[in-house]
């Protein structure tokens, strides 16, 4: 390798190391700004396109674990796949990035808003978008700064810290003091959004810990099914008024309830469920839906369909289709996206239920905001184990309640779960890797 080449690798190693604690399961949030300031001080494409590609294969190199653990993909075919999407994300995120700034001729005061436009369409396109590693989603543990996402969201969120990021430079510019005042106050001439706090409602989260290898084997899950009935019968002696499983919690189909979960019904008559489930109807041919049902009295009394699918995980996209003949993984059937959001039905109350990826996306949890009294966010994680991939969807979720003035029920098959506040903090939790269930009274 040719020394200068060297000599990059060497300088974009500090800005991408701190991009990725940052966004680790260490939560070394205060490093971000850090990053984004080396980044700045360098004009120069290859640095940025280094930093970006070692920011995003060190925080995305969880995704290993579903590919080759679970998915049976050939571990070097899989790295050079994940090789692949870092490449495309860096392109996309830093690459495009630097070319808009340069043709701006570097100018600092724009860069804050260039970057978080280049976000924003990462989080919409392609295949609807990667709204992954957001540069404003650390705002959720930043003292004082985390308002913002509770007045303009998570983009405006990645405005502020890049400010923040930038403030040492800008300072020197006549109108750079001006404009970070303006952008620092403008909490203070904005409305956060309304908060809602339930009354009168105790519910019941329950974390089987199903090992993602038992949930593959249809024969060894069933075998699994008494620890839920024993969770749930602990958690009835707690008298709660609804209970909360995790996504394809069971399994058995919806359509099967009848038949294979003669004994998840009954308990529907000692409380009221809301699960999520794998259901199997038809029309022309086989119409598999990732879904929430909401079970009382012994029968399915209100579904919601997942909307947002993810790509390559629930359903193959044009013109990919070929991969399915590669990989046995995603040779099945796709899954059918549901008709748009909406809200389900739980006692009293209306439960906004994003499943799983769901939650990465800004305007879909608003939407779901909107009409709910509170969310549910039904998800397992036990494809990625305890990883960086884990924590980043939680921290998501907790961005989501800030942003939504929203409770937050963090649903999780291995965990961790918990009981997110308006304000983005973990109210209680279930540990990853514990079977167990928690008590949440919305009067506390």
């Amino acid at each position: 390798m040719p020394a200068q080449g060297f000599k990059k690798i060497i300088l974009s190693l500090p800005g991408a190391i701190l991009f990725y604690l940052a966004f680790s399961k260490l939560n070394l949030w205060f490093l971000l700004p850090f990053s984004l300031f080396i980044l700045a001080r360098i004009r120069d494409f290859s640095f940025w396109f280094l930093t970006g590609f070692l920011s995003f294969f060190l925080s995305l190199f969880w995704i290993r674990i579903a590919m080759v653990d679970y998915g049976g993909v050939f571990p070097p075919v899989a790295y050079f796949l994940i090789v692949l999407l870092v490449l495309f994300l860096t392109l996309y995120q830093f690459g495009l990035t630097y070319l808009m700034w340069r043709l701006a001729r570097f100018n600092l005061l724009l860069l804050p808003f260039i970057w978080t436009g280049v976000e924003v369409l990462r989080s919409n396109l392609p295949y609807g978008g990667f709204p992954w590693l957001l540069t404003g989603e650390v705002l959720v543990d930043f003292p004082l700064l985390s308002h913002y996402l509770s007045v303009g969201g998570v983009y405006l969120g990645s405005l502020i810290l890049w400010f923040l990021a930038l403030s040492p430079l800008l300072i020197r510019d006549k109108r750079g003091p001006a404009l970070i005042a303006v952008v620092l106050l403008l909490p203070v001439f904005s409305d956060p959004v309304e908060v809602k706090r339930p009354k009168d409602l105790k519910v019941a989260l329950i974390q089987p810990n199903v090992e993602e290898s038992i949930k593959l084997d249809k024969e060894k899950f069933y075998r699994y099914l008494p620890t839920y009935w024993e969770l749930l019968d602990k958690a009835l002696e707690e008298e709660p008024d609804v209970v909360f499983l995790p996504e394809s919690a069971f399994p058995f189909t919806g359509g099967e309830l009848p038949e294979e979960g003669k004994r998840l019904l009954e308990y529907s008559r000692k409380v009221t469920i809301v699960t999520g489930m794998i259901d199997v109807r038809f029309s022309e041919g086989w119409e598999p839906y990732n879904s929430v049902f909401v079970i009382k009295d012994g029968r399915v009394v209100d579904f919601y369909d997942k909307v947002r699918l993810l790509p390559f995980g629930e359903y193959v996209p044009f013109p990919f289709r070929f991969v399915k003949e590669i990989f046995g993984a995603i040779a099945g059937i796709d899954y059918v996206p549901g008709k748009g959001p909406r809200c389900l039905n739980v006692e009293k109350y209306k439960v906004g239920t994003p499943i799983c990826f769901e939650v990465s996306y800004f305007g879909l949890v608003r939407e779901f905001a909107e009409c709910s009294d509170f969310m549910a966010v039904l998800t397992n994680d036990g494809w990625f184990r305890d990883s960086d991939g884990t924590f980043q969807h939680l921290r998501q979720a907790r961005v989501r309640a800030l942003e939504t003035g929203r409770f937050v029920l963090w649903v999780n098959n291995t965990g961790p779960s918990a009981v997110i506040s308006p304000e983005g903090e973990i109210l209680k939790e279930i540990p990853y890797g514990e079977a167990g269930y928690l008590i949440f009274d919305f009067q506390e």
